[in-house]
C-alpha cells in the first residue's frame, strides 16, 4: 500500500518472495529441457561401435527423450504446481496478515480519532514522516506494507515499528508537509482556534483559561498536564509572568512576510481513562486577519478543529461605547478594538468557507463560542455577567432555570439592544451550534495587577464537551443543555 519508495527494505514475502518462487519453477523446467538436451546429444557420439549397438543405443535414448517428454514433464509440471500452489497459500496468510494488522491499525487510529495536526503549518495528516534513530532516514509511510508487517528494515538495518501497538509513536517524528519536528506521539487532538479582531482580548483569554485550567483544574480532576515540546513550555512562563502583572504578549511576533499568523499554545493531558492522551492545541489567531487581510499563511486548522472561540469587544460596537465611555478608565479606551464586528465576523465566514470548502448555503457545524469580553469594565458584569445572570434567576425561578442559559439570552438580549441583531442572525443562520457567554479575562485594566479571571473556562468547557464526551466527563464542572433556551419564546 506504500506508494511512495521508502529507505527501507521491502519484506521477503513482497519482494524476494516473488523472484524465489519464479526461480524455483524456472529452474525445474530448465533442468528437465537440460536432460532433453543430454539425451539427444549423444546422437552421433557413439564413434566406430556396431551398427547394432547403435541402433539399440538410439532407441534407448529416444525412449528417454520420450520418458523425459512425457513423463518428466508431467512429474515437473506437477511438483511446480504443487511448490506454487504451497507458496500461494503461505503468502496468502500473510497478505490476509498483513492486511488486517493494517486495518486495525488504520481502524485504531480513525476510531480513536489520531491525527497530527502541524502546530507549525497547521497541516494535517493521519501518519506523520518518522525518524530512523540510527540513520536519519525520513520514512513517509510507516504503516504495515510491502517493506514489513510489523518491523520495517531500514537501509541501515535498522528495524523499526510499524504500528500503534508496537511503539511506532515512540520514534522522533516530522510533518510531512512542512519538515517541522513534531511531538504528537499519536495522541488525539483538540484544537481550538481564537478568532476575534485586534486588541479584543484573545491572547488575554488565552493568559486566563491556560492558567486556570493548568494550575486549578486539572489538579482537580487528577489529569496531568505536559507541555508539547520546550517552545510551547516557555510560552507558559510567558503567560505566568503575563498573569501576574496583568500583561500580554503572545501576540507580539515579527511582522515580516515569513512570520506566523497564529500562534498554538500547545499541551497534553493525560489520565488513566484517557486512552490514547489528549493534546491540546489553542491557536491565537492575529486581529489583522480579520482586518486588512495581512495574513502570512492558511489557517488551516479550520478545516479539523472541533470548535472556535470568537471573542468581541463590546465597547467596538459605536452604541455600547457611546453609552459607557466616560465610565472607562483612559487605558481602557485606548485598548478598545477598533475594527467592525460585522466586518470582522464576514471575514471569517470567508476564509473558514475557504479552507473547508464549505458551500455558502450550507450551515457550519462546528460548535461556536461566542464571548463578551472585558465585562469587568463600566459595570457590564451587572448587564451579562455572573451578577445578572444570578439577579434574573433569582427575580424568576420558574422561568431562569439554568445559569448558562440564562446568560446566553442576557448576552443575545444585550447585543440586540445594541443594534447588534443582524450579527446575531448572522451567527444562527450561519453556524448549527452556537452559544453566547461572556467573560474578564484580567478582571480590571490591563497592566494594573494579577489576573482576576471569570468566565474563561465555560467556553472551553463546552467546546471541549462537544469534541471529547471523555475528556468532558472529566472536566465537568459545569453543565450546558443541548440547545440554548430562548426565553423570548416562553
Amino acid at each position: 500500500m506504500a506508494k511512495i519508495p521508502q529507505p527501507a527494505q521491502k519484506s521477503y514475502f513482497f519482494d524476494k518472495g516473488y523472484k524465489d518462487m519464479g526461480n524455483t519453477i524456472k529452474g525445474a523446467w530448465s533442468r528437465n529441457s537440460d536432460s532433453i538436451k543430454k539425451y539427444a546429444g549423444n546422437f552421433g557420439n557413439w564413434g566406430d561401435k556396431p551398427v547394432p549397438i547403435k541402433i539399440f543405443l538410439g532407441i534407448v535414448n529416444i525412449l528417454a527423450i520420450v520418458a523425459v517428454v512425457i513423463f518428466g514433464s508431467l512429474i515437473t509440471a506437477v511438483i511446480t504446481v504443487i511448490n506454487v500452489l504451497i507458496l500461494v497459500v503461505f503468502m496468502a496468510f500473510v497478505y490476509i496478515g498483513f492486511s488486517v494488522i493494517w486495518l486495525v491499525d488504520r481502524i485504531y487510529l480513525t476510531r480513536k480519532k489520531i491525527f497530527t495536526a502541524c502546530h507549525e503549518c497547521k497541516e494535517k495528516s493521519l501518519i506523520p514522516t518518522y525518524i530512523c534513530p540510527r540513520c536519519g532516514a525520513k520514512h513517509t509511510d510507516l504503516t504495515p506494507g510491502v517493506y514489513g508487517i510489523l518491523k520495517r528494515k531500514c537501509n541501515c538495518g535498522e528495524k523499526l515499528p510499524t504500528t500503534f501497538f508496537n511503539g511506532r509513536k515512540e520514534l522522533e517524528a516530522e510533518c510531512p508537509h512542512c519538515g517541522h519536528k513534531l511531538t504528537d506521539r499519536e495522541s488525539r487532538p483538540i484544537c481550538i482556534p481564537i478568532v476575534g479582531g485586534r486588541s479584543v482580548g484573545k491572547t488575554a483569554f488565552i493568559t486566563a483559561f491556560s492558567k486556570e485550567f493548568i494550575e486549578n483544574v486539572a489538579p482537580s480532576k487528577g489529569l496531568n498536564i505536559e507541555f508539547y515540546n520546550n517552545k510551547k513550555a516557555d510560552i507558559y512562563k510567558e503567560i505566568t509572568q503575563d498573569f501576574k502583572t496583568g500583561s500580554t504578549r503572545m501576540t507580539d511576533r515579527p511582522q515580516d512576510v515569513n512570520a506566523a499568523s497564529s500562534i498554538s499554545f500547545s499541551f497534553f493531558v493525560q489520565h488513566p481513562e484517557l486512552s490514547p492522551e489528549r493534546l491540546i492545541h489553542v491557536y491565537d489567531i492575529a486581529g489583522e486577519v480579520f482586518t486588512d487581510n495581512s495574513e502570512n499563511e492558511v489557517q488551516k486548522q479550520y478545516e479539523y478543529c472541533q470548535g472556535i472561540v470568537l471573542i468581541i469587544d463590546p465597547f467596538a460596537i459605536p452604541s455600547i461605547r457611546i453609552k459607557y465611555e466616560e465610565l472607562l478608565e483612559p487605558a481602557d479606551v485606548a485598548g478598545i478594538g477598533k475594527a467592525d464586528i460585522n466586518g470582522i465576523i464576514n471575514s471569517f465566514l470567508n476564509k473558514l468557507r475557504e479552507v473547508t470548502g464549505l458551500s455558502d448555503n450550507k450551515m457550519a457545524t462546528v460548535p461556536l463560542a461566542v464571548v463578551i469580553s472585558k465585562i469587568d469594565s463600566a459595570g457590564l458584569e451587572q448587564d451579562i455577567g455572573t451578577m445578572a445572570v444570578n439577579k434574573y434567576m433569582r427575580n424568576e425561578p420558574e422561568k431562569y432555570t439554568d445559569f448558562y442559559d440564562t446568560q446566553d439570552y442576557l448576552c443575545r438580549k444585550f447585543l440586540k439592544e445594541n443594534d447588534m441583531e443582524s450579527f446575531l442572525q448572522n451567527i444562527d443562520i450561519q453556524f448549527k451550534n452556537n452559544r453566547f457567554f461572556a467573560c474578564s479575562a484580567i478582571g480590571h485594566t490591563r497592566d494594573k495587577g494579577q489576573y482576576r479571571p471569570e468566565g474563561v473556562l465555560a467556553p472551553m468547557e463546552w467546546l471541549v464537551k462537544n469534541a471529547d464526551s471523555k475528556m468532558g466527563q472529566l472536566w465537568n464542572d459545569h453543565s450546558f443543555s443541548k440547545k440554548p433556551k430562548n426565553y423570548d419564546d416562553q
